[in-house]
C-alpha cells in the first residue's frame, strides 16, 4: 500500500460517495497530490480506482471516473 494508503482511501471514499449533489474536487485534488508526491503508488491508486468503477450504484461510478479522469490529467508522465 505505501506510505499515505489510509489517507488515500479516506479521500477516495469520500470523492466517490454515493450521498455526494456535486464533485467533491477537493478531495480530488489531494488524490491528485498524493500521487504525485508519491505518497501512494499509482499502481495502488488506479487498482482502487477501478473498484469504485465497478461499484453497482451508479453515481459512486460516476464518480470514480471524475476522480480517474483527473489523476490522469493531472499525474501523467509528464509530472515530476
Amino acid at each position: 500500500m505505501g506510505k499515505g494508503g489510509g489517507t488515500f482511501e479516506r479521500l477516495l471514499d469520500k470523492a466517490t460517495s454515493q450521498l455526494l449533489l456535486e464533485t467533491d474536487w477537493e478531495s480530488i485534488l489531494q488524490i491528485c497530490d498524493l500521487i504525485r508526491q508519491g505518497d501512494t503508488q499509482a499502481k495502488y491508486a488506479i487498482g482502487a480506482i477501478k473498484k469504485k468503477l465497478m461499484d453497482k450504484n451508479p453515481h459512486v461510478a460516476l464518480y470514480g471516473l471524475e476522480v480517474l479522469e483527473s489523476v490522469v490529467k493531472n499525474c501523467g508522465p509528464d509530472s515530476p
